[in-house]
């Protein structure tokens, strides 16, 4: 008689409508129980002679298996409310957990991968199955599979796993605690009307007339650059500069500093117990860079090319706060005067300037970009269920195929510290038996629902972040690698991962792509030329704090888990850090580290990747520049060369490719590979 439980159904797209909560307990009991007996014949079977098929290909389909259940349960799970949906979490989240920790510590499993790789059979394999194995071979001794490693490796991992959700959770109810209402709205004056009728529902839904304040990320940045009211500003400033520390107004109560210093000692012993040196070593190891000592170079390189800026726009700043009457500027000055001087400069508000990037049809105009750009089309399916109705189903055809499948959540969901970012369901492969398997990527927007009659409009930066996840979410679908490790965003080193958003980044900082997706919200008119100079005026004045932030915070990364044990706390390595750049003024109950989420999310040690991916990323739009922004040939090439090939060649060599290969003249015809039927590597 068939399993009638959706989950353990086979299936192209989740049936969301059918999944309920009390599936997934028991179809984890199958899941799991199937797994370890397979996982078992394997090694019975594989241990006189491993083959790429029967042990790679075998324990592939295990691992794609219980990761798109574990994507399913965290979608579900972080995105419904109810006892029975966190009943769920706790009972199968760690019990999946463990299994998958279980498989990456294998000591079986390990040699007969290295058996495979020494093999006189794997001399012959194509590029792309070697760097398989190196990938899980590495993933492999990272997790202590090796048998000359200590044996409480893994309690050791499991335990920097609970200190990095204690740190976000302590973060998470930092930000909860703080919130502040007002029965006066003249303390509210310059900030955004949108985000005012904002303020008022939230007092309402509290139980309370006037507005409420609170303390995530968007309200931060809306007081700290459009409140006139300077006090309002300091008292924000504040609370949100020392979230989960021994300062400001919730002292002691989430303090992360105990939960920073284990972490720091747990992931330093973790990194020396496999042989490297600290852990910024090991980190570093899958990325781009080949040393610690190349990063801080081309940190220290960074830092010398912008101190001209920084000085630049610090002066301009500060003569701008003399004409304001403001001798003495404190930390929560600089945000609110870069923003008068950004709109004395552009001639127009932020808030004005929004009024051309109504959200869908933004989104509208981005998905046609690519069309352009890539030869695919985006067909929404509207009949078919997803896990919201905000929610939204594209399919990412080619030639009518489908080859990929996109869902884009637009909105942030209530008692959630919202954040965007790019998920995945599943990585495509080619299966033992040659089918293929479509990739799906989610785009998880931020953006707060329109409070009054005007649709949801995107500034400057919301344009940008929704270019950057979109470019995650079109490397993931737009790949033709064949192997789940090299074809998915989750398994690419960090500074790979970050380029596809940067890259599509750039199109925001050029007159021809602000004016190819702009719509004014209410006419539909095109964004005038003389307009989308404005905002780029608007985006290059006072621009250095951004690059100083990010050098800042890539600095304090590195070398905390570089120099680890040399005595010093996180917060001496970030006060050190910060008068590097002499352009970031804090005071000293100022407790950033103690909030850094990257620092628990998978960037530690690796934040630099953004400064680093950024020079790529510039590398490759240069040629979009000399070609056209919306070359369809360019386009096609940066597919096929750098797309396409996934993670099955560093990245330095796709855009040295990229950037020495002709344009692909003209579309290719429905004969040739598009990656839509089962093709098998050599």
């Amino acid at each position: 008689m068939p399993d009638d439980n959706p989950l353990l159904q086979a299936y192209d797209l989740p049936p969301f409508a059918q999944i309920q909560a009390r599936h997934f307990s028991p179809a984890l009991d199958r899941i799991l129980a199937e797994s370890r007996a397979q996982v078992a014949d394997i090694i019975k079977t594989q241990t006189p002679f491993p083959t790429w098929d029967d042990l790679v290909l075998a324990m592939d389909a295990i691992h794609s298996r219980l990761e798109g259940f574990g994507y399913l349960l965290h979608l579900l799970t972080s995105t419904r409310t109810g006892d029975a949906w966190a009943q769920v979490a706790l009972d199968c989240s760690e019990r999946l957990h463990d299994f998958q920790a279980w498989l990456k510590r294998h000591p079986m499993l390990f040699t007969l991968y290295r058996r495979l790789a020494d093999s006189a059979i794997a001399r012959h394999f194509s590029p792309a199955r070697k760097r398989v194995l190196e990938k899980i071979l590495r993933r492999l001794h990272h997790s202590g599979a090796a048998e000359s490693l200590p044996a409480d490796l893994g309690v050791l991992k499991l335990r920097i796993k609970e200190v990095q959700g204690l740190f976000l959770e302590n973060l998470h109810m930092a930000t909860q605690a703080w919130r502040m209402t007002f029965d006066d709205e003249a303390r509210l004056r310059g900030l955004p009307t949108r985000f005012k009728r904002q303020m008022a529902r939230q007092a309402r839904e509290a139980g309370h007339g006037g507005w409420l304040l609170t303390l995530s990320d968007e309200a931060y940045g809306l007081v700290s650059q459009y409140a006139d009211d300077r006090l309002l500003r300091q008292q924000v400033h504040e609370a949100y500069s020392t979230r989960a520390s021994d300062q400001g107004p919730h002292a002691g109560q989430f303090d992360n500093s105990d939960m920073l210093r284990q972490l720091l000692d747990d992931r330093h012993r973790y990194a020396t117990s496999l042989g490297y040196t600290d852990f910024a070593q090991m980190a570093i190891e899958p990325e781009q860079a080949t040393s610690t000592e190349e990063v801080r170079a081309f940190l220290r390189r960074q830092l010398e090319r912008q101190q001209r800026h920084l000085k630049r726009d610090a002066d301009q700043l500060k003569a701008f706060a003399a004409q304001q009457g403001l001798d003495e500027l404190q930390p929560w000055d600089y945000p609110y005067l870069a923003n008068q001087l950004r709109q004395q400069a552009a001639g127009a508000s932020k808030e004005a300037l929004s009024v051309w990037f109504a959200l869908d049809a933004t989104f509208a105009q981005l998905l046609q970009m690519a069309t352009t750009l890539f030869g695919v089309d985006f067909v929404e399916r509207q009949e078919v269920a997803t896990w919201h109705s905000d929610v939204r189903l594209y399919e990412v055809r080619e030639w009518g195929a489908v080859i990929g499948y996109l869902y884009f959540d637009p909105f942030s969901a209530p008692n959630r510290d919202g954040f965007p970012h790019t998920s995945t369901l599943r990585n495509r492969h080619i299966t033992a038996e040659g089918r293929p398997r479509h990739p799906i990527a989610v785009l998880h927007g931020w953006l707060p629902r329109s409070e009054g009659p005007e649709p949801v409009l995107l500034d400057h930066l919301q344009l940008r972040i929704l270019f950057h996840e979109f470019g995650h979410c079109l490397q993931h679908v737009l790949t033709r690698a064949d192997y789940r490790d090299l074809s998915g965003i989750n398994g690419l080193s960090r500074d790979t991962a970050e380029f596809a958003g940067v890259l599509f980044e750039q199109w925001c900082f050029s007159r021809q792509g602000l004016v190819r997706v702009a719509r004014h919200y209410q006419s539909g008119e095109a964004m005038p030329d003389t307009v989308a100079d404005q905002l780029l005026t608007f985006t290059r004045t006072q621009a250095s704090w951004e690059t100083a932030v990010l050098l800042r915070n890539a600095l304090f990364d590195l070398e905390l888990h570089r120099t680890h044990g040399d005595g010093r706390s996180a917060q001496q390595v970030f006060d050190q850090a910060n008068a590097q750049l002499q352009h970031l003024p804090v005071t000293t109950t100022e407790r950033w580290p103690n909030s850094l989420d990257y620092l628990v999310t998978g960037y530690e040690a690796k934040l630099y990747a953004y400064a680093w991916t950024k020079e790529l990323a510039a590398s490759v739009f240069h040629r979009f520049k000399r070609e056209g922004l919306f070359n369809p040939a360019t386009g096609r090439a940066l597919r096929e060369i750098i797309f396409a090939p996934g993670d099955s060649r560093p990245l330095s060599e796709s855009i040295a490719a990229f950037a020495g290969a002709p344009p692909i003249s003209g579309p290719a015809g429905p004969s040739a590979d598009r990656g839509a039927g089962p093709r098998r590597s050599s």
